[in-house]
């Protein structure tokens, strides 16, 4: 149940704990007093700091952990919001090569579609994966669009009459508002395809769950270490876990530059690998 004109607050989750403990991403400061705010103030503050970063330029390192192996690589991270806050986000690229040369690996998105692309020289284990925008996939390419999803600087949807409608869930504990983003289906049921959880000591996202299609929960990302980039806060840390296929990403941002000049079109210019088959 929600109370009138606020949010009641959710229990702490495991994940969440670690985030909570003692200060507020800036070294022995401690926490301040939790704020009490309705779901549109919540909304406009996020917005507020995300509306302050236009792009994103970085160095970062990248672990990647599935149910058969772990890599640990070095790389970029790159992004560019569209013109319009209203309009999807499009531009990623997070790239990344071990320190011998021997694998490459991306994960991109621009206006025409989304790709991955793990390059394995003397194995049999490249892959490559493109799809066109707009279309939907449960390939690798589908994990651009979901770390686009959840690196916590885009504007969040604040209109209450447009879906996805943001909702507060109710629970008990006073650490969290929850703000979840549903859709109405055909049979009248209202289905969550977001959950926003933002600190309601230190102001800020620590974590973001995204949902499928049957409303189950597929993704979530711990946000940490927020540091501040001129006008402008931003996680440098996320964890992020793909549930269903037992995938864990983790970054780590470094040298990060808000509103570069680095960031241009050919950041997300794609190719087609000479080794892939098909047309593109």
């Amino acid at each position: 149940m929600m109370a009138k004109g606020k949010c009641v607050l959710p229990a702490v989750m495991g994940m969440l704990a670690a985030l909570m403990v003692g200060c507020d991403g800036q070294k022995g400061r401690p926490l301040a007093p939790a704020v009490e705010l309705d779901t549109a103030s919540v909304l406009e503050r996020i917005n507020a700091n995300n509306s302050l970063i236009a792009n994103v330029w970085s160095r970062v390192d990248i672990a990647v952990r599935t149910p058969d192996e772990k890599h640990s690589i070095s790389g970029h991270l790159i992004l560019r919001k569209p013109a319009q806050h209203d309009q999807p986000p499009t531009d990623l690229l997070l790239k990344g090569g071990d320190s011998m040369g021997a694998a490459d690996f991306q994960l991109g998105s621009n206006s025409d579609g989304y790709w991955y692309i793990l390059d394995a020289p003397g194995s049999d284990n490249d892959v490559y994966s493109f799809v066109p925008y707009g279309q939907k996939s449960s390939g690798p390419a589908s994990q651009a669009l979901d770390v686009l999803s959840v690196l916590g600087v885009y504007e969040l949807p604040a209109r209450m009459d447009r879906e996805p409608w943001p909702v507060c869930r109710g629970y008990d504990e006073p650490a969290y508002y929850v703000i979840s983003f549903v859709e109405r289906l055909a049979d009248g049921s209202l289905r969550a395809k977001k959950d926003v959880w933002w600190n309601r000591r230190a102001q800020r996202v620590d974590l973001i769950e995204l949902f499928d299609r049957q409303g189950n929960r597929y993704l979530s990302a711990a946000l940490d270490d927020y540091r501040r980039f001129g006008p402008a806060e931003m996680a440098t840390k996320l964890h992020i876990v793909w549930f269903q296929e037992k995938i864990t990403l983790d970054l780590k941002l470094k040298d990060v530059q808000v509103n570069s000049e680095k960031v241009s079109d050919k950041n997300f210019s794609h190719r087609k690998p000479d080794w892939a088959p098909g047309d593109r």
